[in-house]
């Protein structure tokens, strides 16, 4: 009886081994899987704001859509209401473009007025005509059948048809086949490098190659602040201008010139061929010192020839001299333009006969208008047409046409908002694509702001609201820049979840491995305590 005492208690004291040592083995495994290994995975995870890719995605289901303002007034109220009757039916069917055809009735006042100018005001006090919107109005004496002002209207003919203005309409004043460019899929690659930057550098640059005999006479400060400065005050609506003048010397032309002989005082002039005009470009460019700054520039350039290569003529492929307007000039696309500013041919007589220094001064009014012209190629608002019976009113202004500038804002508004739209469904492209890309709360809020200021946009667009889609674009184009370049979405992108593995399996795999082993001890355990009950009941 004692000695089967003492075998109880043996196995008891066994059992509550096995218990202590089954709980041990439990807790631990509790603390390395339960705690442990959520704690390393949270404490390692990407943080990553979240985002609305799917309505990002779908940007492109909803299509852009562009509305404006189209008044007629003619004398005769049955053939303005025919006027605007044919050109509803002709945009009737346009998924893009939807323009408002109204018609303005004849008032007494407006019958009786004297000037175009008077008409215009007249009807300008009836009908308001805002930013995007147009208006055509009659004027019987008029010679062509479309007049262009430089403001939002146009005089036409008492005969002028409906496919005329038309015609015009989709050529000058929307532009449809440079938005549907724009919009086309085909076209969308291209569309990033093409869209306004919202900040430029504008370098007015004069180059004196012979200053030891060249004494240039110019107020350039002067001339750009009366100039070029208004201008692009008018035309800061899309980008903002950093404008600056500078001289530089000793930095001739790197072209091969060709003398021709012609019945001029001097006896002769320089040719300047059309494929040597890129390489004058590459040989100035290093030295203007414009690529110290992010911000794009435009170069404004006005080389001043010197006496013994004076005057230099641009010549066109077909061997035919190409000056405009007495100045010889050309321009690059997308780098600026080149302003040949020959001195007098009675200075450099001067200098050929007695070889001292001259002195002249370069005539502002002439460089400054190609100025101004070449600025207007350049940032793409000059618009030039062939369009017979219609013509413009001569610009006699600095600032631009306003129907022409206009124009341009649409389309940049139009360029912003695919742009932005191709950007933001890029980017969540690739961050659906590449999980361990950090986006953190700056990115997020970049790409949200972009997001509801694109459906701003084109709800503006839609509307009418010309000024205010091309701030919600800009400002789309902006966030959406801003989040495909932060630098935070490289801090991660050489730490991919393979290398995490790789990194952390060393340092958990000896701690994994007793976890492991103990399931077989715990199964082994279990099974013993079990049947050891099954032992005391029996």
């Amino acid at each position: 009886m004692e000695k089967s005492k003492g075998k109880a208690s043996n196995e008891d004291i066994a059992d509550g081994e096995d218990k202590y040592r089954l709980f041990a083995s439990m807790a631990f495994m509790i603390v390395v899987i339960i705690v442990g290994v959520p704690m390393w995975w949270k404490t390692t995870e990407v943080y990553r704001v979240s985002l609305p890719s799917v309505d990002i995605m779908s940007l492109s289901d909803a299509p852009v859509e562009v509305s404006t303002k189209i008044a007629i007034f003619t004398f005769d109220k049955t053939r303005g209401a025919l006027l605007v009757k044919e050109l509803k039916e002709a945009y009737s069917n346009n998924d893009l473009w939807r323009p408002q055809f109204v018609q303005i009735s004849p008032l007494e006042k407006a019958l009786k007025t004297k000037t175009p100018a008077g008409l215009e005001s007249i009807l300008l006090k009836q009908e308001e005509i805002k930013a995007g919107d147009f208006i055509f109005f009659e004027w019987p004496k008029l010679q062509e059948e479309i007049l262009l002002t430089t403001d939002r209207s146009a005089l036409i003919r008492s005969d002028t048809s409906s496919s005329r203005i038309k015609q015009v309409i989709n050529l000058l004043i929307l532009q449809t086949h440079r938005i549907q460019q724009i919009l086309n899929e085909n076209h969308r690659q291209a569309v990033k490098t093409e869209a306004p930057q919202t900040e430029y550098d504008v370098v007015i640059s004069i180059l004196n190659p012979r200053p030891d005999i060249m004494d240039a006479k110019w107020n350039v400060r002067m001339a750009v602040e009366t100039y070029i400065a208004p201008f692009l005050k008018e035309v800061s609506q899309i980008s903002n201008y950093t404008l600056t003048t500078q001289w530089k010397y000793e930095l001739p032309f790197e072209a091969d010139l060709k003398q021709i002989r012609d019945n001029s005082k001097l006896g002769r002039h320089y040719a300047l061929g059309e494929n040597d005009l890129p390489h004058i470009i590459t040989s100035i460019e290093k030295n203007l010192g414009v690529g110290i700054t992010a911000k794009p520039a435009i170069n404004l350039v006005v080389y001043i020839t010197p006496c013994d290569i004076a005057p230099v003529h641009i010549y066109n492929r077909q061997n035919k001299q190409a000056t405009r307007q007495s100045v010889d000039s050309f321009i690059s696309p997308k780098w600026g333009g080149i302003i040949i500013a020959n001195p007098p041919a009675e200075a450099c007589y001067s200098y050929n006969t007695a070889q001292q220094p001259v002195q002249f001064y370069v005539n502002t009014n002439d460089v400054m208008q190609i100025m101004l012209y070449q600025l207007q190629k350049l940032l793409d608002i000059n618009v030039e047409f062939n369009i017979d019976g219609v013509k413009t009113v001569a610009l006699e202004q600095i600032a631009p046409r306003r129907w022409e500038y206009e124009a341009y804002i649409r389309r940049s508004a139009v360029m912003h908002i695919t742009t932005a739209s191709n950007t933001l469904q890029s980017l969540i492209k690739l961050l659906d694509n590449i999980s361990y890309i950090v986006i953190n709360d700056d990115v997020g809020d970049s790409i949200n702001d972009a997001y509801k200021k694109l459906l701003l946009a084109k709800q503006s667009l839609a509307e009418g609201n010309l000024l205010a889609a091309s701030d919600y674009a800009r400002t789309a184009f902006v966030a959406s820049e801003h989040a495909f370049f932060d630098a935070s979405l490289l801090a991660q992108l050489y730490f991919p979840d393979e290398q995490k593995y790789a990194i952390y399996i060393p340092l958990f795999l000896p701690i994994m491995v007793p976890v492991i082993t103990s399931f077989t001890m715990i199964r082994k355990l279990l099974t013993k305590l079990r049947n050891a009950k099954k032992e005391k009941i029996a």
